[in-house]
């Protein structure tokens, strides 16, 4: 379908919210990530995203097609803090 699955995403110390985003093999997923503090990233290394992600509210738009079925992380792509390691979400396919 056409049809865009789309999810607004916060990146705060040490999360993201929704931590799990669940979508179906073929849709293509929309992100509107906004940061509530610093300088985050995201990164789903299986989709070829990685998209920085500016303090300040700013929303960044990342577009991709789930293309293959699993879970895949999401990790924050930018060094943001002591947390930062453990900063990560799921894409669920």
């Amino acid at each position: 379908s056409s049809d865009v699955k789309t999810f607004t995403v916060v990146a705060k110390r040490f999360t993201f919210e929704p931590a799990t985003i669940q979508v179906t093999v073929g849709d293509k997923v929309r992100l509107v990530v906004t940061s509530a503090d610093g300088v985050h990233g995201v990164g789903i290394r299986k989709f070829k995203v990685n998209t920085l992600v500016p303090r300040g509210g700013k929303p960044v738009t990342i577009d991709f097609t789930a293309s293959e079925a699993g879970a895949f992380p999401i990790v924050c792509s930018e060094a943001c803090g002591d947390g930062h390691a453990d900063m990560r979400g799921s894409l669920v396919v």
